[in-house]
């Protein structure tokens, strides 16, 4: 049965994808849009085992004893106030847990109206299509105990082959244990997937409709 759902799938996708297309390349903006994370500097700042200020990544409180383990969803929250985009964050939700209540509010009206919207088809191919053109696109997993963190990452603009995005999904940057600007979407959240054939029954994609391109550049 699993590889029968393997072999559909597979087929599914070929014709989604389209048979003349064999890879993904990254527009203008999509360009800038990688530019623009990589200039945020993860793999210095928002780092596991300190506290820090939500929105510039950088240690503040040296004494602290919680709200240090991985700074995920502030990251993201970061990234998205710095487009101009409104995703929950600080003050309105503490930082502790905050990427369960993203993903709660991702699902809202409320996110609908900051131009949210769920990847429904094609899941992994759009996330990547999408980043590649240059909109913020975020992946994320609610733990199913709401005393334990779920996880929320930025896909990151690449130019990657279709067979690339079907064997380890879309690339993600993002704040965890170990950051990381270049990690596959299977890597990155092999914790909330438990079947990678139904990944995206665990996983969740949305796209904001702002596209992010700087002013100057449109």
């Amino acid at each position: 049965m699993e590889n029968f759902r393997f072999v559909l799938l597979f087929f599914i996708s070929a014709f989604c994808y389209g048979q003349d297309i064999d890879s993904l390349r990254m527009t203008d903006c999509g360009r800038q849009l990688r530019s623009f994370f990589i200039g945020m500097d993860v793999l210095h700042k928002w780092q596991a085992g300190q506290h820090v200020n939500w929105e510039t990544g950088e240690p503040d409180d040296p004494d602290a004893i919680s709200g240090i383990r991985t700074h995920c969803s502030a990251f993201v929250a970061a990234a998205c106030e710095r487009r101009g985009i409104y995703i929950l964050r600080p003050p309105q939700h503490k930082q502790e847990l905050l990427a369960n209540a993203q993903v709660k509010w991702l699902k809202s009206g409320q996110a609908e109206n900051s131009g949210w919207h769920p990847i429904t088809k094609d899941i992994l191919f759009q996330a990547q299509k999408m980043a590649d053109e240059g909109y913020l696109v975020v992946a994320c997993a609610q733990n199913p105990d709401p005393h334990k963190p779920g996880h929320i990452a930025l896909v990151m603009p690449a130019d990657l082959s279709v067979q690339q995005i079907q064997q380890s999904g879309p690339l993600i940057i993002q704040s965890s244990a170990k950051n990381s600007v270049d990690a596959s979407f299977r890597n990155a959240f092999h914790r909330h997937i438990a079947d990678w054939n139904s990944a995206t029954d665990e996983v969740f994609f949305y796209y904001n409709d702002k596209l992010s391109c700087f002013a100057d550049n449109k």
